[in-house]
């Protein structure tokens, strides 16, 4: 398993912004992962790799950030990485955030989504994605 720092110094040598100076714990590195400009890096540059996400699979669950897990059921998640060996179906009927979902690495997943409920869709490398969503539902 890689530490941390490996891992930032690794985003470094692809150009990680200055925000990723910050990053000293795994809450903060999965804080930064979900963050506009965290995305759009790790998007850009398919950061992490499995194997870096593999390493760092028992430590970023708790933040919501699952890999190889198999299936999951969630629901109304804010945040939800899905990565590798992971199939999941979320449910979301809450209007009070944008959830954001993010797909890696050959994750799939089912959205079943209503009342109004906005989600902010990153797939990364063309994962599989079924939508099952009423008329007030805005995918973004």
């Amino acid at each position: 398993m890689e530490s941390i720092s490996d891992i930032m110094k690794s985003a470094s040598l692809f150009g990680a912004c200055s925000k990723s100076n910050g990053v000293s714990d795994w809450k903060s590195l999965v804080w930064l992962f979900f963050t506009p400009q965290g995305r759009e890096f790790c998007e850009e540059n398919n950061f992490p790799s499995l194997e870096m996400f593999q390493g760092m699979k028992e430590h970023v669950a708790e933040f919501g950030v699952f890999v190889d897990c198999g299936e999951l059921n969630r629901s109304n998640d804010t945040n939800i990485g899905l990565i590798g060996a992971t199939s999941a179906t979320l449910t979301y009927n809450d209007n009070t955030v944008v959830h954001k979902v993010v797909l890696m690495h050959g994750a799939k997943v089912r959205i079943k989504a209503s009342h109004y409920a906005v989600i902010l869709l990153m797939n990364v490398g063309n994962c599989e994605v079924n939508i099952d969503k009423d008329e007030t539902v805005v995918i973004l």
